[in-house]
């Protein structure tokens, strides 16, 4: 594991291991907007490159579980009543887990970009910007480290400013001003400070705010950034930072890593023709000459501005994100688990002992702009995991990286906002009745690009004697509706393909919902518990079992957890360890049934949070061939009680099949917390 230094030597100072925890969030001017223009999820078609080959909604689904999980672990109120921070928790970059620039500049890009999925983005943005205003340094830009406890600079000399946090910070507005308006003035004024001290004579980038006008750091070139604020406020000249930032980058990469393109983590000379990495411990206790914890940010800078801007805008970002690819695969034996923190500018490893989950993240936007499908998608699934345990600074970039990766990245750049799109699908997608029954469906709707409108819903294609009625009858996109499709004893035997139709403003969208109608006169169902072992009593005769960390979840139960009933338990997490355990049978339900499956779950939890959901458990059905056909219970750790409560899911829509029950327990250990998942005496039975 890494020690990573933030920006200056001599931090001597001792860091608590205070974990100060997540409350109501407190309103803060601007007034708030009724709702954002680019509403999360906001589907994007970047310029040049591929998609990792995980569904839109997969990835989507995989942003949301990511910035719950940092939300609850790193967005802390404090140190005012309407003041909010990123704490630095688990990597000491601040004392008592307190905010630096950086990672108060990157809270407000994520909080805006993931407005529309939570309602509380712009509450939250508000409290990270009017903590910012309530610290600034002699020159107007963020003190860029304060004590997590009092929110006084503690740094020694007098209170400054870092230019990767001061950048983000005046995206983040630029952001805000697009997503809800009312930051205009605050956006300008950041940049006009920004430009007067953070941006030397000849354009290109200083480290600092009271820095030299001489070095400059390459983690700092989010040429996306300075494109945005060209757009957006043309009284500088923004473009002549590019082009400066640019040359500096292309003279360092031909002079010094022609073949790979990297960028050491400092530079010197970079107001002059001949740029060239800084010494070693030129700013921090580290090599600063080569690839470092500050550079490994910049495959991710380069890729995302070559995604947003193309081949022709962004011609040498592209080339510096192929280049920065092809070494990462190269250096890592194509495993981004691999890729280490530490390269020479040679492209071979400096040290190898250090690892770092952020340094293989950072990739996946430079591997997607190369077209590297196999690299992408391996990098996409490695986000999915935190095999280091790392803290503050690799989960923040992940999230941001993953938002990119999902193609939710949207440009303030651009001049309008995307058009208002919805989808629509039903789970399940099928199902059988008896002539005379009813069936239903839900049917689920999700936004794909700009906010999200009222759809309405309706059905056709329905059988002779049926009727179809919704639960809503309309529903805002993102939310979801019930459909009963009700038969009569006239109905003739046979499939029919009912379309499902969600009508909104921008549009129609359907999805088929095939229904299947049996004689009533076929003999009717016998009554049956078909399930094997249904309360474990025989260990784990007729259920096949899953544990990452190897221990079998059917087990005797114990005092700490008793079973409903007998002696025999499935227990699933609790082991204060990221795993996923599961258990599975597979069961014909017979045609001309109603079949109803029951079991008695029983949750606790030490996780410290009221609204993130890093340990959930699952009840799904699936077919022969391992697809899912669909989810019939859905728990997590927020459903922590006393004692067994019984949950029961209707499984008629699956009689006539032959199908697999399966129980998946997941636990991701981000949240500081573990959950078990407990249960008994199940049941299967038909009528």
């Amino acid at each position: 594991m890494r020690e990573r230094i933030a920006r200056v030597l001599g931090l001597g100072v001792a860091v608590s291991t205070l974990t100060t925890g997540v409350v109501a969030l407190a309103a803060a001017a601007p007034a708030l907007a009724a709702s954002p223009s680019h509403a999360f999820p906001s589907h994007q078609t970047y310029q040049v490159g591929v998609m990792p080959s995980a569904s839109q909604a997969t990835r989507d689904a995989a942003v949301e579980k990511q910035y719950d999980s940092w939300k609850a672990t790193y967005l802390v109120h404090g140190c005012a009543s309407n003041e909010y921070y990123v704490s630095t928790k688990g990597d000491g970059d601040a004392t008592n887990n307190g905010p630096v620039s950086e990672g108060q500049g990157y809270g407000m890009n994520i909080v805006p970009l993931m407005a529309g999925y939570d309602a509380n983005a712009q509450t939250e943005f508000n409290g990270l910007w009017q903590l910012v205003k309530d610290h600034e340094d002699q020159y107007g830009l963020m003190q860029w480290q304060l004590d997590g406890k009092t929110c006084k600079y503690y740094s020694s000399g007098t209170p400054d400013g870092a230019t990767d946090g001061d950048l983000d910070i005046g995206y983040g507005l630029i952001l805000a001003d697009k997503q809800w308006g009312g930051y205009t003035a605050d956006a300008l004024n950041w940049l006009t400070n920004f430009w007067n001290h953070d941006v030397a004579p000849d354009g290109h980038l200083k480290c600092e705010d009271d820095g030299p006008n001489t070095d400059t750091r390459p983690s700092d070139h989010m040429i996306d950034h300075l494109r945005a604020f060209a757009a957006y406020d043309t009284s500088h000249d923004w473009n002549k930072v590019v082009q400066r930032t640019e040359a500096v980058d292309s003279s360092l990469a031909a002079n010094y890593s022609s073949s790979y393109g990297l960028l050491s983590d400092f530079v010197v000379g970079a107001n002059g023709s001949s740029p060239s990495p800084a010494p070693a411990n030129y700013q921090e206790d580290q090599p600063d000459n080569i690839v470092g914890y500050n550079s490994i940010r910049v495959p991710w800078h380069m890729g995302t501005d070559a995604l947003l801007n193309g081949s022709t805008t962004a011609a040498f970002e592209l080339g510096e994100a192929q280049k920065w690819s092809a070494c990462a695969k190269k250096v890592s034996g194509d495993n981004p688990a691999n890729v280490y923190p530490h390269l020479n500018l040679n492209c071979t490893g400096y040290n190898t002992s250090d690892v770092a989950e952020e340094a293989g993240d950072s990739i996946g936007p430079a591997a997607m702009a190369a077209g590297d499908q196999a690299w992408t998608d391996k990098i996409w699934s490695y986000l999915q995991t935190n095999p280091y345990g790392d803290g503050y600074y690799g989960e923040t970039i992940k999230t941001l990286v993953m938002i990119v990766m999902a193609g939710d990245y949207w440009s303030p750049a651009a001049s309008t906002a995307p058009a208002n799109d919805f989808s629509l699908s039903d789970s399940p997608a099928t199902a059988s009745v008896v002539a005379g029954s009813a069936a239903t469906t839900t049917v689920s709707t999700a936004v794909t690009s700009g906010s999200a409108q009222s759809v309405a819903l309706s059905a056709s294609g329905l059988p002779t004697g049926a009727t179809a009625a919704f639960s809503p009858a309309s529903v805002t996109a993102g939310g979801s509706g019930t459909l009963t499709v009700t038969t009569s004893a006239s109905t003739p035997v046979g499939s029919y393909a009912v379309t499902v139709t969600g009508t909104a403003a921008s549009g129609s969208h359907t999805a088929v919902f095939t229904l299947t109608v049996t004689s009533a006169s076929g003999g009717g169902c016998t009554p049956a518990q078909l399930l094997t072992n249904p309360g474990f009593e025989s260990g784990g005769t007729g259920w096949t079992q899953s544990s990452t960390l190897g221990f079998d979840p059917i087990t005797k139960a114990t005092s700490a957890e008793p079973a409903h009933g007998g002696s025999y338990v499935a227990w699933f997490n609790g082991n204060s360890s990221k795993d996923t355990d599961t258990i599975a049978q597979s069961v014909t339900i017979p045609s001309g049934c109603a079949a109803t499956l029951s079991y008695w779950l029983h949750v606790d939890s030490t996780e410290n949070t009221t609204t993130a959901k890093p340990d959930t458990f699952t009840v799904q059905v699936l077919n022969p061939s391992g697809t899912v056909l669909g989810t019939v219970g859905s728990w997590s750790n927020l459903n922590a009680a006393s004692g067994y409560t019984q949950k029961t899911a209707d499984l008629s829509s699956w009689a006539g099949q032959t199908v697999t029950l399966k129980f998946t327990g997941a636990e991701t250990d981000t949240s500081g917390g573990t959950t078990d998942f407990v249960i008994d005496d199940l049941g299967l039975n038909t009528q």
